[in-house]
């Protein structure tokens, strides 16, 4: 059962499509929740008409009460119930009966799940995704959406988006090993997909004809030059204009602006998209706050060209602090059992000078093995600016302890272990600490100099 456009509607379903969008416009929602499902229990591949019938259900069930909004799972049961019995039957009538019950609570999950998984049995992954977005934007850190959204990106085979939704996954539930493992397999098929498209001399060649390929050329995501960029971009804002709801094409919109240079422009988009997931989007989060720190280093690069006094220059590594610390505790305050975000929240409070509240933070990262070490290293940065050089030296040692080669995070921890020991009056026990590096890297920080001036002393 094919997905079709508002083009491949006929006759009478045309013209009742068209008087349903003049409805919405118009605000008039019991005329166009009148009109389109009888077009959807005839076509029920159109995803346009199903995404307006939302939007007019969304707004009818606005104002309900909060009797009725308790009373919706019991309405909706029973109609899930005769959609399953349907499903095999008539696909058209159990997806109409879907959206019966999706016109009680649009937001539902059980029958945004019903109507997902109705979608993928009759090959409509595209229906799927918008059921679980559905779901995404109200509650977006409920699990099982997510793992049903990542499916249908996969049926869709849109790898780099179930690879982010994978993500999404993680960042609420390190542990979850499905979603690990569905991200490696979507990032290795992303990393394929792009191989094969480099490698490919004339990719026409394998397509049915000129005009599907240039359409797929058109429309794909590697943009090459900065006329092409620029068509695309008119492209995509024409279609904004149609759909301003519409997250994907704000995100489209936000990257080939950051691959033109306008970070700006591309910073004002990745925040419009991001508000219209009403904040739930980690990645988009992430694309926000990365470029705003990329603004600043522009500044500084601005500064530094203008001859700007240091006073300057700090005010902006200033801004560019409390900028990363305010990202950071929001993300905590929002997902506060991803472990990766306490080990940033806690890099940010030692940054800023707070040390005492950085402890918790990272206490609490220690249990994140990516960041272990890390974590380490920074809690005994936090003891040792308060001079509790005890407790320090044992994160210090803890950490140069359990990493194997001497890369660069076992330097840090042992120069850091050998100072806090020095500044602890055990001088023979830090030389020890400074030796290990010493015989390895000579020439990092000062430990040469610390190393030899000790063994001139001794001669």
């Amino acid at each position: 059962m094919p997905e079709i456009s508002s083009s491949q509607l006929a006759g009478p379903q045309a013209d009742s499509f068209r008087k349903a969008k003049e409805a919405v416009s118009r605000q008039n929602w019991d005329y166009a929740l009148m009109l389109l499902p009888p077009i959807l229990e005839a076509q029920p591949g159109f995803l346009e008409g199903r995404k307006i019938l939302r939007v007019a259900q969304v707004a009818k069930t606005k104002g309900n009460s909060a009797l009725e909004k308790g009373m919706a799972g019991v309405k909706i049961a029973p109609l899930l119930l005769a959609a399953k019995t349907m499903a095999g039957k008539s696909p058209g009538s159990a997806f109409a009966k879907i959206e019966e019950a999706l016109g009680v609570d649009p937001t539902s999950v059980q029958a945004n799940g019903a109507l997902a998984e109705l979608a993928l049995a009759n090959d409509m992954p595209g229906t799927a995704i918008f059921a679980h977005e559905t779901v995404r934007i109200s509650k977006p850190q409920d699990l099982g959406n997510l793992h049903g959204l990542a499916r249908a990106y996969l049926a869709a085979k849109q790898m780099s988006k179930a690879r982010d939704t994978y993500q999404m996954i993680l960042n609420i539930n390190p542990a979850d090993g499905e979603a690990l493992k569905g991200m490696k397999d979507a990032s290795a098929m992303v990393a394929s997909q792009e191989g094969s498209w480099e490698k490919t001399t004339d990719f026409r060649d394998s397509l049915k004809n000129k005009e599907e390929s240039l359409a797929l050329e058109s429309a794909g995501k590697v943009v090459k030059t900065a006329e092409a960029i620029a068509e695309q971009l008119e492209r995509l804002h024409a279609q904004f204009e149609k759909e301003p709801q519409n997250v994907n094409l704000a995100r489209q919109i936000a990257e080939l602006c950051e691959i033109q240079g306008s970070i700006d422009h591309a910073l004002q988009w990745f925040q419009f998209a991001y508000d219209l997931t009403q904040k739930s989007d980690p990645v988009l989060e992430k694309n926000v706050f990365r470029l705003r720190l990329q603004q600043l280093d522009k500044e500084v690069e601005q500064a530094r060209g203008a001859g700007a006094d240091p006073a300057v220059l700090g005010e902006i590594e200033a801004r560019r602090k409390s900028i990363t610390l305010e990202g950071a505790r929001e993300r905590v305050a929002r997902y506060p059992n991803d472990l990766n975000y306490r080990f940033e929240l806690g890099e940010a409070l030692v940054d800023n000078g707070l040390y005492k509240e950085a402890v918790p933070e990272l206490q609490q990262a220690l249990r994140q093995p990516s960041v272990r070490h890390k974590a380490l290293i920074l809690l005994g940065q936090s003891y040792h600016r308060r001079n509790m050089l005890d407790l320090a030296a044992k994160q210090y040692a803890s950490a140069a302890s359990e990493i194997v080669a001497m890369d660069a995070t076992k330097k840090d921890a042992i120069y850091l272990l050998g100072t806090a020991l020095g500044e602890m009056g055990k001088t023979a026990e830090a030389l020890e600490e400074f030796k290990k590096i010493y015989e390895i890297d000579s020439q990092y920080r000062d430990v040469a100099d610390r190393v030899e001036a000790a063994y001139q002393q001794a001669s």
